[in-house]
C-alpha cells in the first residue's frame, strides 16, 4: 500500500499586516519530509503510523509558517502548484494524506483547505480515499470535508497530541482503502467564536465535551470525533466551532452524537467570556507574589495566534515598576542584529520592539549590557512539537536593569522551556517569565509555573471581539452577539 504524504500549514490573521509570502514559509520537499519521523509533529505522526502499518511513504512537499496575514492568490497559487505538481509525480498510490491547519485564507478564498483539496483531487482524480489531518483552531467548512474520506483534529490545547491524531488519520484511512469501513461525516456548527483563550481543553466546557466524544470512540458509537475550537482572527463565514463525527456509514448515529457536542458547547457558551489582568496590575501583582516564578501571559500578543510578537506593553510596565529578574522575548530584527554585533558585554542603546505596528505598543528605548549571543537554533523537548527543530535567527540577550529582554530575528511560539534555556536562562532562577501566548505556553511551563496572570494587553490577540471589523463572519454569533440564538433541529 502506497500513501502520498503532503500539505501546507498556516493560520490566517485576516487583521493582520505581516505578510505572508513563500519566502516567510518553511518548505520541505521528497524526502525531506522524512525529518519529521518521530516527533510529535502531525507530518511525524503520519509517517510514523504508515511505517508502524508497512504503508510505503511517498513524501511529496510540505509547506509551514508561523501565523501571520492573508497570502496572496499568487502566492497561494505558486504554493499550490508546485504541492500538486508533486503529488501528481508520484503517482499511481493508494491513498493520499494531506496536513492542512484548517485556519488558513488566501486572496479569494476564504476556505484554503477546501481549495488546496480540490486541486489535489483535480490531479489524484476523485476516486482515490484522501485523509486531512487539521489543528484544534481549524475553521472547519462543509467543502473541505465533501472533499474529504476522512478529517481529524489534535484534542488537546496547548497540542500535545499532534502526531497520535495524524496517526488516527492514516490507520482509518488505510481501513477505508481495504474496504472494512466505509466513512461517513456530519459536521455541526453551532454559532460560538470563542477566543483561543477559553479553549484549553484541561477546562470546561472542553474537558467535558472531549470527554464525552472519547467515550463515544472507545464505545464503538463512531470511528472519529472532531471537535475544533476554531479560529475567531480569520474573517470567514465558516470562522468558529465545528464538531465533526465520523461514523462507518451510519448516518442517523454521525448526526445524533455531533449535534450531541454541539448542544453542550452551546449550553456552556457563557464559560468563553474571558476578563484579564490590566498591565500595571498584573506587573504590580507578579512583583509583590511571595512564589515564583511568576508567569505574565501577554495575550495581546500571542505570536501562536498571528501577532507580531513585537509587543512592548509589558516590557515597558516592568521596567516602570523596577521588576527584577524577569525575561521577555521581543522579537525585532533590527535591534537584535544590533546587539548581536556589539557582543557580549558591551553596551547598547536600542529602541526596541513596536515596529510592525502600533497595536502592540510603542517602541522603547533602552540602555542595556549584551549578557549573550546564540544562532536562535534549539530542538523542542516537548511535549507540543517534541523533538521539531527551531530556528529563531541571530539572537541577543541584553540585561536592562533587572530585566532580561531575549531579542529575536524571528518571532517563535513560547511553549517550551528550551527556548530559554538555548540562550543560558534557568527559567526556575527568574522571579518573572512574560509569555506571549493565551494557552500554547501552558505545554511546556506548567511544571515550573507557580503563579500566572492573563494580561489584558493590547493587539491583534485580544479577547475583545468587539474591536475588530468583522465583515463576514456568520451573524449572529456568540460572544460578537450576546443574544444569538441556536437551534439544531
Amino acid at each position: 500500500m502506497r500513501f502520498i504524504v503532503a500539505g501546507i500549514m498556516h493560520e490566517t490573521h485576516t487583521f493582520s499586516a505581516e505578510p505572508t509570502t513563500i519566502e516567510t514559509l518553511d518548505i520541505l520537499r521528497g524526502e525531506e519530509l522524512l525529518r519529521f519521523a518521530g516527533t510529535n509533529h502531525s507530518v511525524g505522526g503520519t509517517i510514523d503510523q504508515c511505517r508502524a502499518l508497512g504503508i510505503d511513504i511517498l513524501p511529496a512537499y510540505f509547506a509551514a509558517g508561523v501565523s501571520t496575514g492573508v497570502p496572496s492568490r499568487a502566492t497561494f497559487d505558486a504554493l499550490t502548484a508546485e504541492l500538486c505538481e508533486r503529488v501528481a509525480a508520484l503517482l499511481p498510490a493508494d491513498g493520499i494524506v494531506l496536513n492542512l491547519h484548517g485556519a488558513m485564507v488566501a486572496e479569494d478564498f476564504p476556505d484554503a483547505e477546501a481549495e488546496i483539496a480540490r486541486r489535489v483531487r483535480d490531479v489524484s482524480g476523485h476516486t482515490i480515499p484522501l485523509a486531512i489531518t487539521l489543528d484544534f483552531h481549524a475553521n472547519i467548512g462543509q467543502s473541505m470535508v465533501d472533499m474529504a474520506t476522512i478529517v481529524t483534529t489534535y484534542d488537546t490545547y496547548p497540542h500535545i497530541d499532534a502526531g497520535e491524531r495524524a496517526g488516527e488519520a492514516v490507520t482509518l484511512l488505510k481501513q477505508a482503502v481495504e474496504g472494512t469501513i466505509a466513512p461517513l461525516m456530519s459536521l455541526v456548527k453551532p454559532p460560538l467564536l470563542p477566543v483561543p483563550q477559553a479553549m484549553y481543553t484541561s477546562s470546561e466546557p472542553f474537558r467535558s465535551v472531549f470527554e464525552r466524544a472519547h467515550r463515544a470512540e472507545e464505545a464503538g458509537e463512531a470511528l472519529s470525533v472532531t471537535v475544533a475550537g476554531g479560529f475567531p482572527y480569520a474573517d470567514v463565514l465558516d470562522a468558529g466551532v465545528s464538531v465533526l463525527v465520523t461514523t462507518d456509514g451510519n448516518t442517523a448515529r454521525a448526526d445524533a452524537l455531533a449535534i450531541e457536542l454541539a448542544s453542550l458547547l452551546w449550553d456552556a457558551r457563557e464559560q468563553f467570556i474571558v476578563a484579564n489582568v490590566p498591565p500595571a496590575g498584573a506587573v504590580a501583582e507578579a512583583i509583590s507574589s511571595s512564589e515564583w516564578p511568576v508567569v505574565l501571559v501577554d495575550v495581546g500578543d500571542n505570536i501562536g495566534g498571528g501577532t507580531p510578537g513585537d509587543g512592548t506593553v509589558l516590557l515597558a510596565e516592568l521596567l516602570k515598576q523596577g521588576a527584577q529578574d524577569a525575561t521577555v522575548f521581543i522579537a525585532d530584527a533590527e535591534s537584535a542584529a544590533a546587539a548581536y554585533s556589539a557582543g557580549p558585554g558591551k553596551l547598547v542603546e536600542l529602541s526596541v520592539g513596536g515596529k510592525t505596528d502600533r497595536l502592540h505598543g510603542e517602541p522603547v528605548l533602552i540602555c542595556g549590557s549584551v549578557r549573550s549571543t546564540s544562532d536562535g537554533r534549539w530542538v523542542h523537548e516537548g511535549p507540543e512539537n517534541a523533538g521539531v527543530p527551531v530556528e529563531m535567527g541571530p539572537t541577543a540577550v541584553v540585561r536592562v536593569e533587572g530585566v532580561n529582554l531575549v531579542l529575536t530575528t524571528h518571532k517563535t511560539m513560547p511553549g517550551d522551556l528550551q527556548q530559554l534555556r538555548s540562550v543560558g536562562i534557568e527559567p526556575l532562577s527568574q522571579r518573572i517569565l512574560v509569555v506571549k501566548a493565551a494557552v500554547r505556553w501552558r505545554g511546556g511551563y506548567e511544571p515550573v509555573n507557580r503563579h500566572s496572570i492573563l494580561v489584558n494587553t493590547p493587539g491583534l490577540g485580544s479577547v475583545d471581539l468587539s474591536s475588530f471589523d468583522f465583515q463576514h463572519v456568520r451573524r449572529p454569533i456568540y460572544p460578537l452577539d450576546r443574544e444569538a440564538t441556536w437551534s439544531h433541529v
